[in-house]
């Protein structure tokens, strides 16, 4: 995706009003879409997944628009499961960047599309030209100033609040959550696995303020009922036990929102059979979520890269730890130069050892490998520091079990290495 590529130099910058003047130019595809809008600091690509999965066993044609991709920019724009065609795709990008060209030229006080406003606005055009029933929209960056608010979605969704990007949504979780409650309409009903009260009374008072109906995993009897490597159950009334395809007890709280999503756009006058959800909640996929490429030895790949996605991720290797009896993990780690370097700390008692490298991530830096292989010693474990991803893989290759961890960046590089 040259074209796509050739605007990731323009960084991301907040605000709706670049995205508005191209959809305008592009005649606001936007307007004939039914659209779903998915928010929330974790979660979103995977409540986005189980609902595309049941809709697509209810017999829609689906489009999914999520960030950002594995290996494959095509992954961002999914029909019916399906990576969108790159020839088409490739057509609609060149057409779009033709447009927001002239749109730069004509209010150059805008400043210079970014990449994720080319994308959003591609994805826009091509569901609509591939005329989809329904989209699945997940934000970039936030919610209130995110390039995908500029719909008037049927419903929104907003999965979990907790620290992230705090340089740019705000310090506190109360900040936060006001960002991420930006994409509540008026009377649209809203979704919410969000568990935090702080949070809560924020985005309560958004969708009271605009008469949005809100419907809360907390205000539903649903109850876990374990995982291990071949799925998950719950129990989530009145469906009873539904079993699902992804692991981890963070997944668990994922299936819960989508169901109830499901039972709201039921009531919104949506066919759906419940053999349909069964169906489409066993069999959903989603790479780079506590993905088992392997099983001896153990390989999982895991994109956790923020406070809460790291804290789930290290309770879920303890429950596999215990439930198989299974050693220490060797990590294959790497992050970006904006995050914490206190992201390692939950994973040191698990850790046998650290092989640390820096994948390709486009506009944002990686932090070095030296950096967290210093900081992890200084804290008494045993780390290596390698620059090269495919080199830092064999290393970290042995008989103890191996989690690729810290940057959905690297968990592509290395997909790509073993052709997954």
């Amino acid at each position: 995706m040259k074209i796509i590529g050739q605007r990731e130099r323009f960084g991301s910058h907040l605000g709706l009003e670049r995205i508005e003047l191209i959809c305008e130019a592009l005649g606001n595809p936007q307007d004939d879409l039914r659209i779903i809008h998915v928010a929330g600091t974790n979660g979103k690509g995977s409540v986005s997944a189980f609902l595309s999965s049941v809709l697509v066993e209810s017999g829609f044609k689906v489009g999914l628009f999520t960030s950002p991709h594995l290996v494959s920019y095509g992954e961002r724009f999914r029909i019916d499961g399906e990576c969108a065609n790159m020839h088409d795709l490739n057509r609609i990008v060149k057409e779009t960047e033709e447009i927001i060209q002239k749109v730069e030229k004509k209010h150059p006080q805008i400043g210079n599309v970014t990449e994720f406003e080319l994308a959003t606005a591609v994805a826009f055009l091509y569901f609509r030209q591939q005329e989809v029933d329904l989209v699945l929209l997940e934000t970039g960056l936030g919610g209130r100033l995110d390039s995908t608010n500029v719909v008037l979605p049927i419903m929104s969704i907003i999965t979990t609040i907790d620290y992230d990007h705090v340089d740019r949504l705000g310090s506190t979780i109360a900040e936060i959550a006001y960002e991420k409650g930006g994409i509540i309409k008026e009377k649209v009903p809203v979704i919410s696995g969000v568990r935090s009260t702080e949070a809560v009374d924020v985005l309560k008072k958004i969708a009271k303020e605009r008469i949005a109906p809100w419907f809360s995993t907390q205000d539903v009897p649903w109850n876990a009922k374990g995982w291990n490597l071949s799925g998950g159950q719950l129990v989530f009334p009145p469906l009873g036990t539904v079993r699902i395809g992804l692991l981890g007890t963070h997944q668990l709280e994922n299936a819960a929102v989508a169901l109830l999503a499901i039972k709201e756009l039921r009531s919104l006058g949506l066919t759906i059979p419940v053999e349909a959800i069964y169906e489409g909640m066993s069999k959903i996929s989603w790479s780079g979520r506590l993905e088992v490429v392997s099983e001896k030895p153990l390989i999982l790949l895991d994109g956790s890269h923020n406070y809460q996605g790291i804290d789930a991720l290290t309770k879920n290797l303890i429950h596999l730890q215990e439930y198989y009896g299974l050693g220490k993990f060797t990590f294959l780690f790497g992050m970006l130069k904006e995050k914490n370097i206190d992201l390692l700390k939950p994973l040191l008692p698990l850790a046998k050892n650290f092989i640390f490298t820096a994948a390709d991530s486009g506009r944002l830096p990686a932090m070095e490998p030296e950096v967290l292989r210093d900081y992890v010693v200084a804290n008494g474990g045993k780390a290596v520091a390698c620059d090269d991803v495919s080199t830092a893989l064999k290393q970290a290759k042995g008989d103890s079990p191996l989690c690729v961890c810290g940057s959905l960046y690297l968990v592509g590089a290395v997909k790509r290495i073993l052709h997954f």
